[in-house]
């Protein structure tokens, strides 16, 4: 079970830190939501507690 939420905390910290180094180099709408460059911090941030989480939940997993 801590094996299956640390992969998908993991997989959905790289999606929303992509996510947010995307919307930060365009000026253009990303799927539909128009950020500023200090709005993109936001997704990042959540994107990377996701990420150590994941990896923290993942690394604690033993077979």
């Amino acid at each position: 079970m801590k094996r299956t939420i640390g992969t998908i905390l993991t997989s959905m910290g790289i999606i929303f830190i992509l996510f947010a180094c995307i919307a930060f180099m365009s000026d253009k709408a990303v799927l539909g939501f128009t950020l500023t460059k200090w709005e993109t911090l936001v997704p990042f941030i959540v994107g990377a507690l996701f990420l150590f989480v994941g990896v923290g939940m993942l690394n604690k997993v033993t077979d």
